[in-house]
């Protein structure tokens, strides 16, 4: 067994475990040879000095993972469980609560944070409050790595989940946030999850083509390990002005349960990792719509404003076969696009990191790192890191409160030769990420 795994299936016991066991997803012939895993966790809002006043916001320690062995599939799975953990402890003591105005320390300015749209806070039922030099919320320590000294951040951006202001400025995600036994690795994830999502946001509120990849023999090769031929693959280079390697991928099919477009994105420092991340993303999804369907069994939803989580976006469009025109642009698009995969990333990752930093320190962003390892997760040798670029769009869960005030929404598209629509003219139409 993987060292690292060994070691983190410490945390699960039926009686005391962070995690009081697994739950394997249901899978049936025709589904895609993959191993994915849920998880029965424990309720650490007893253990942990953050919580709600409200019962019902309480956060809920979640997990689940894939993988193409058992071995990656736990590992995936345990990992998303512990960084959801570790994410939600702090210490008050170290915490300021000011505006920004009246900080004393260094601190990234509001305007830098892409957050929402002046229009989107001009409605009256948007209970959001917009970041400004005036507003006190409370502050955090992060490192910022393109300049290396120590700057402070709003919390509601570091921890998960950060109950402790009355103003709320953001609706914290898991973006960024990441676990692993190489501290290293830890921080490449985040980041490349950052850059994933904020491309896909781009990509989607925008209504962009972005280069259709062909499928060479090599790409469906690794596919045709994994998935049945019914199963169709629409892949794009989703690589704009970040140079990271980020694709985004659609598949279609149908199942037992009828038929199915599922929508994956990821960014590696490799084009094959990338597609390889992209794809194992996909074919979780075949049996994460089963078990969906049968837990929204009775949501019918009539209105975007219905979706209230991450996981409503995809079930909405299972549920709303009449709407899938949206995926009609990305699955008519011809292949333009040939990408090298051959090569894994074999560099060295301190090195990565700091490629990867002098970029956006080129672009004046900022990439704020907070160490959030507990101490029963260092004993099990386990990091536990976020990593913050404010400037970088942020992709919402929640459909009346996604992310549309940020500055790359509106230029970056224009920039790279694309029509960009004003506030007023994005998509409309709710995302389909899970």
């Amino acid at each position: 067994m993987n060292k690292t795994l060994f070691e983190m299936l410490k945390i699960v016991s039926p009686e005391i475990g962070l995690i009081k066991n697994f739950v394997g997803l249901l899978r049936m012939n025709g589904d895609p040879k993959l191993l994915g895993y849920g998880v029965l966790p424990l309720d650490v809002n007893y253990i942990r000095n953050n919580r709600s006043k409200h019962k019902e916001l309480n956060y809920t320690v979640k997990g689940s993972g894939c993988g193409y062995n058992w071995e990656q599939a736990l590992l995936s799975t345990t990992g998303e469980v512990i960084e959801r953990y570790s994410s939600g402890f702090f210490d008050n003591s170290t915490l300021i609560i000011s505006p920004y105005n009246n900080l004393k320390e260094e601190a990234i300015h509001p305007s830098q944070y892409a957050l929402f749209h002046k229009k989107q806070y001009e409605d009256l039922n948007f209970q959001i409050k917009e970041f400004t030099e005036n507003l006190e919320v409370t502050w955090t320590k992060t490192l910022d790595l393109t300049t290396g000294k120590e700057v402070y951040c709003p919390a509601q951006h570091i921890f998960l989940p950060f109950y402790n202001d009355r103003n709320i400025i953001n609706l914290t995600t898991s973006t960024g946030l990441s676990s692993h036994s190489n501290i290293y690795q830890a921080i490449l994830n985040c980041i490349y999850e950052s850059i994933e999502r904020d491309s896909f946001v781009m990509t989607w509120m925008q209504n962009i083509v972005p280069p259709k990849i062909k499928i060479t023999h090599d790409i469906q090769s690794f596919i045709n390990k994994y998935f049945s031929n019914n199963i169709e693959f629409h892949l794009f280079d989703m690589t704009y002005d970040i140079e990271m390697p980020t694709t985004l991928g659609f598949c279609v099919g149908e199942s037992e349960y009828g038929k199915f477009i599922a929508t994956a994105a990821a960014s590696r420092s490799s084009y094959r990792e990338s597609l390889e991340k992209t794809i194992l993303e996909l074919g979780q999804s075949v049996p994460f719509f089963r078990w969906q369907l049968e837990e929204k069994k009775d949501w019918n939803p009539q209105s975007f404003n219905q979706i209230k989580e991450f996981d409503d976006h995809p079930i909405f469009y299972q549920k709303r076969p009449d709407l899938w025109h949206v995926y009609d642009k990305f699955l008519t698009a011809k292949e333009t696009k040939t990408v090298n995969f051959e090569n894994k990333f074999e560099g060295d990752k301190k090195e990565e990191i700091r490629r990867i930093v002098q970029i956006f320190k080129d672009k004046n962003y900022n990439v704020l790192f907070k160490d959030l390892t507990t101490v029963d997760m260092a004993e099990l040798g386990i990091y536990v890191v976020r990593v913050l670029v404010p400037q970088l769009l942020q992709l919402g869960g929640i459909y009346p409160y996604y992310y549309l005030g940020g500055k790359r929404l509106y230029e970056v598209p224009e920039s790279l030769g694309y029509t960009a629509h004003d506030f007023d003219l994005l998509n409309p139409y709710p995302h389909p990420f899970p």
